[in-house]
């Protein structure tokens, strides 16, 4: 019998559980379903309505569960999961708990079915795959009302990232490579497949809150079903244009042209995309988000979403100082430092959740590298 923050599940602990585990349970992923409650919690209270929410990948159940237990307003929870085992399992902590009946549902269908099937059910849709949401993407758009809310990881990093190309073109449409900054290519390539599979049914996804943590990336948007507004989003959609030799590195629009030089350096650049260039975040949103968990006193979480919410306005790919480090061929200075320069200079400079030696700002790479050098030569 485990427990989790005041649910009780009868599972049991593995080490490192796998998509064969007739019932599965990761005790890594506490910190995304902390921050899950709590979005939705934020989602919740700004709408008129109790919403219908369903996790359509539930394991154990653990998902449904505290959902049931932590956010108010909520007028049924579907927990589904296609292996018998696995359903018999919710049943049996659903009665552990002693949730109310008439807001739970349990089913064991295919989720792709489930979803297809009730067209336009539910006002949150939480998706947890093992590996990659992709072939979710499209059922998950039709079973999303007109106004609604969705929570989506993926935990296929190395393909998101660029590691493996043939496979990233495959799955996601794009094209990119394992950079420096690998992990926010991948964050913005994942909002891009989901912007778009969306767009087919004419529904435009807003990101709210979108993080990479470990082994898994998380996405959590608004989702209107407008024409118009799917159109005026398709700007979000481009390229970053980046140089491995001077660190430069753009976000430009999908038709915008791009030469095949560096603009600062003259050397190769390479286009990445498409992609998602827009905001990964709304700061708003994630403040709300960010009370609600300091209210729990989840300090792993609230050390999170505090990075979330301070780098959110900041669109340009983050830079590591390590790398900066290698560009300017003098050793890697302290990261409080650079920012501490930047922010002398006016520059918005934060520091990012994607790396511990790395920084969010809109400076350009010629004053980062400067002041570099700078704090180089003042050791």
């Amino acid at each position: 019998m485990l427990e989790e923050r005041g649910i009780k599940i009868n599972v049991e602990p593995e080490e490192e559980p796998t998509k064969e585990s007739e019932v599965f349970y990761n005790d890594d992923m506490i910190l995304n379903r902390d921050i899950s409650v709590s979005a939705l919690k934020t989602y919740r209270k700004d709408q008129n309505i109790d919403l219908k929410v369903l996790d359509a990948l539930s394991g154990s159940g653990i998902r449904g569960l505290r959902y049931l237990k932590d956010v108010p307003g909520l007028e049924k929870v579907t927990m589904n999961d296609t292996k018998p085992e696995a359903e018999e399992n919710i049943r049996e902590n659903l009665g552990i708990n002693d949730l109310p009946d008439e807001k739970t549902e349990v089913t064991g269908k295919d989720a792709n079915v489930l979803m297809t099937e009730r067209r336009k059910g539910y006002h949150y849709i939480d998706l947890d795959p093992f590996g990659s949401p992709a072939r979710f993407l499209d059922s998950t758009a039709r079973s999303l009302k007109h106004d609604s809310f969705v929570g989506i990881t993926a935990t296929d990093l190395a393909t998101l990232c660029g590691t493996y190309v043939k496979t990233c073109r495959r799955r996601y449409s794009t094209w990119v490579k394992n950079m420096p900054y690998h992990h926010e290519v991948g964050l913005r390539v994942l909002i891009m497949k989901v912007f778009n599979s969306f767009a087919v049914h004419d529904k435009v996804f807003d990101p709210k809150l979108c993080y990479a943590k470990k082994h898994y990336y998380r996405i959590f948007g608004e989702v209107r079903e407008t024409k118009k507004g799917v159109n005026r989003s398709l700007d979000k959609i481009g390229f970053i244009t980046a140089c491995r030799s001077c660190g430069y590195r753009n976000m430009v629009e999908e038709r915008e042209h791009v030469g095949e030089r560096c603009p600062k350096c003259g050397e190769n650049a390479e286009r990445l995309g498409p992609l998602w260039i827009g905001k990964t975040g709304r700061k708003g949103f994630i403040k709300n988000v960010r009370k609600d968990l300091e209210e729990k006193g989840i300090e792993n979480a609230v050390e999170l979403v505090s990075k979330l919410e301070k780098e959110s306005e900041i669109k340009k790919p983050f830079y590591d100082t390590h790398n900066i480090g290698n560009i300017t061929g003098m050793p890697a200075v302290r990261r409080k430092n650079i920012l501490g320069k930047l922010e002398e200079k006016g520059y918005n400079a934060v520091e990012t959740h994607f790396s511990p030696t790395g920084i969010k700002t809109n400076a350009p790479i010629e004053d980062i590298v400067s002041i570099s050098k700078e704090l180089n030569r003042h050791k």
